[in-house]
C-alpha cells in the first residue's frame, strides 16, 4: 500500500469519527449501569473482487460479531465495533481475512446506516506460487442494518488496501479488494 493511499484512508476515517466536539463524547460508556453491548452475531455472504491479475470475483463467506463501542459514545448516533471473518477461494487464489471495522451509525429506529475505517490482516495463498503470504490491511466501508426483535438483516461494502507484499513467485504485490455482502443474524 502506498503512503498516499494510507494517509488518505486515515484522514477519511478521522473525518468520519469527528462528528462532534470532544467534550460532548462520553468516554468509557460501559461504566454506566444502563449501557448494553447489544451483541449481534451474523453469517455473511457476498462477492469479493480482488485486484489480482487472472483472478475473477467470486463468493466470499464469513461471520460478523458486533457490539456497541465500550470506549466511546458520540452525542448522536452510535459507534459499533464489527469483528469480521471472511473466506474466498477463486481461480487458484485463497484469501482469508480478519478485520475490525468500527462504524459510526446514524438513523432512528430499526433502520440505521454506518460508515467508518477498519484494520485487518489478510492471508493469501496462490496455487501458482504454492506459499502463504500474510499482510496488514486498512479498510473503508459502509453498512446498512435493519433490526426487528431478535432478527438482524444487513448489507455492507468495503474496500481493503493491503500491504504490497509479494504474492509468492507470481509477481503480484498486494491483494487489494472490494467486498460487498449481505448479513443475516441474531440480536442478543
Amino acid at each position: 500500500m502506498t503512503k498516499a493511499r494510507f494517509a488518505g484512508c486515515v484522514l477519511l476515517g478521522a473525518m468520519c469519527l469527528s462528528t462532534a466536539q470532544a467534550d460532548e463524547w462520553k468516554m468509557l460508556p460501559f461504566k454506566d449501569p444502563s449501557w448494553s453491548p447489544d451483541f449481534i452475531l451474523a453469517v455473511t455472504a457476498g462477492e469479493l473482487d480482488p485486484d489480482v491479475d487472472g483472478v475473477d470475483s467470486g463468493t466470499a463467506v464469513g461471520a460478523q460479531l458486533s457490539l456497541n463501542c465500550p470506549w466511546f459514545e458520540p452525542p448522536k448516533g452510535a459507534i459499533r465495533q464489527q469483528f469480521n471473518y471472511n473466506s474466498f477461494d477463486e481461480n487458484g487464489l485463497e484469501i482469508t481475512t480478519l478485520e475490525i471495522n468500527p462504524r459510526y451509525y446514524m438513523g432512528e429506529g430499526d433502520l440505521t446506516f454506518g460508515v467508518g475505517p477498519g484494520l485487518g490482516y489478510l492471508w493469501a495463498e496462490s496455487d501458482a506460487a504454492g506459499v502463504d503470504t500474510g499482510m496488514w490491511a486498512l479498510q473503508l466501508g459502509a453498512d446498512v442494518e435493519y433490526r426487528m426483535g431478535a432478527l438482524y438483516l444487513g448489507a455492507g461494502t468495503r474496500y481493503q488496501l493491503t500491504q504490497d507484499e509479494e504474492l509468492g513467485a507470481t509477481g503480484q504485490e498486494g491483494v487489494d479488494n472490494w467486498l460487498t455482502s449481505v448479513k443475516l443474524g441474531i440480536n442478543f
